[in-house]
């Protein structure tokens, strides 16, 4: 009369009753819920987390420009510090060439002069000597006194000292 089919079919139907009496498809249908929540749930989190790595890399980035300025103003800055102490020492080094130069001149210039006054000294020392000799050897005792040599000795200290 009722083959296995019926019977297979009846317990299915026992089954789906017993599964809707004890509030089965609700519980699955909660636990569905419960994991959709929780997916989007980590879906909000990862879009925030998204946002908030976004934003860290924008103001990264910002930063990365600004530290960029920064070196580049710092660089500015040294090379203009550098160029003006370099020019300072050129500077420096040139006034100081210039008076070791003006110190030179006037060493040789001194030393000119000196050698001038020497030759100066020596001729008339010369002059005075051969002046001198000239008299004593060429004038007889008489004449000596006439000319007044001790006058002629003083017109000689004078040229002495004039030198």
């Amino acid at each position: 009369m009722f083959d296995a089919s019926f019977w297979v079919a009846i317990a299915f139907f026992l089954f789906v009753l017993l599964l809707v009496f004890k509030k089965v498809p609700q519980i699955v249908l909660g636990q569905i819920d419960n994991k959709i929540k929780e997916l989007k749930n980590k879906i909000n989190e990862a879009e925030e987390l998204k946002s908030n790595s976004e934003k860290l890399l924008s103001e990264a980035k910002s930063k990365l420009e600004k530290s960029d300025e920064e070196n580049s103003n710092i660089l500015a800055k040294a090379q203009k510090i550098s160029d003006d102490e370099i020019s300072a020492s050129l500077e420096k080094m040139k006034i100081s060439l210039e008076n070791k130069e003006k110190a030179a001149q006037n060493k040789i210039e001194q030393a000119k002069n000196d050698a001038i006054n020497q030759v100066k000294k020596v001729a008339t020392k010369v002059a005075i000597e051969t002046v001198e000799k000239v008299l004593t050897e060429n004038l007889d005792s008489k004449k000596q006194e006439e000319i007044n040599l001790s006058k002629v000795k003083q017109s000689i200290e004078k040229l002495k000292n004039i030198n």
